[in-house]
């Protein structure tokens, strides 16, 4: 079978059987569209025919191009699950990614946003004064109180919260499901905001549909930079801000590990890296230098 072909089968399999989201896959296909066409540079054609080598090679082009290591791990990440998922079909005997060496990646610590200025965005804020105010400040603490990923906000309906209980029930990568517990000031705003919206969504557009991640960006990005000077202002930033600032506030890292999802705990140990950096700071302070 040719590389196109089973391209195409290799990412209908991602979207229906694996269930990733559609940038997931149209990321997959980016990046092993990419190296197909290398392959097709140097004449090669069919499954069976690339071998390690050829991976090497396009991974040096990809660095003379100036490409970054992370961004070629993550393209050779997909080539990983590619070959994996041909071998388990039967389509190549060998694993041409079993002898490839990934580029070693620099180590960046989480920066987390000060949480002064988070809260001071929360309390000074005349949120009630805008259209969407209530919807924004509800976003903004749904993110930085949960830790849930952006996906995982834009996927929330109404049927997930349970004010019951005071938790709510987050569909995650993999299809994995995990259940979060509600913030008070989170929960008391939910049942407030909820009230008031028609759509099956906990946050939409006029229209009913889901918000899309692009307006939530956008929507997270207007107003960390009225308060805050961090260099990123995303929602993967209050992401990293909710772990940082719970493991500093004293939590367990397991605990932290699940409510953000993550299948390992390696994942969440960045953040130990990030408080640890907190602390040689503040020891930098005693008189004995």
């Amino acid at each position: 079978m040719g590389w196109n072909d089973s391209l195409t089968e290799f990412i209908a399999y991602l979207s229906k059987n694996r269930r990733m989201s559609v940038h997931t896959c149209v990321a997959y296909e980016r990046d092993l569209q990419q190296f197909g066409d290398y392959l097709s540079s140097i004449g090669i054609n069919h499954l069976k025919g690339v071998k390690s080598n050829h991976i090497r090679w396009w991974m040096s082009e990809l660095m003379e191009q100036g490409i970054k290591p992370r961004s070629v791990n993550r393209k050779l990440s997909g080539l990983r699950t590619f070959f994996k998922y041909l071998r388990a079909h039967d389509m190549i005997q060998h694993d041409p990614m079993s002898r490839v060496v990934p580029p070693k990646t620099a180590k960046h610590l989480v920066n987390d946003i000060p949480r002064a200025d988070l809260e001071n965005m929360f309390a000074r804020f005349p949120w009630e004064e805008f259209e969407t105010g209530e919807r924004d400040k509800l976003l903004l603490l749904m993110l930085y109180t949960t830790g849930i990923r952006l996906s995982e906000l834009i996927g929330l309906k109404k049927t997930d919260i349970d004010f019951s209980r005071n938790q709510m029930r987050v569909l995650g990568k993999r299809n994995k499901i995990r259940d979060i517990p509600l913030h008070p000031e989170l929960a008391d705003t939910l049942v407030a905001f909820t009230k008031t919206q028609s759509s099956k969504w906990v946050f939409s557009r006029s229209n009913g549909e889901p918000l899309y991640p692009v307006l939530v960006y956008r929507v997270v990005n207007k107003y960390l930079k009225l308060f805050s000077s961090a260099s990123k202002l995303s929602p993967h930033v209050l992401r990293h801000s909710f772990a940082t600032h719970m493991l500093n506030n004293g939590a367990n890292l397991m605990a932290i590990k699940d409510l953000l999802g993550h299948s390992s705990l390696s994942a969440t140990q960045v953040y130990t890296k990030s408080s640890f950096e907190k602390l040689k700071q503040i020891h930098s302070l005693h008189p004995r230098k």
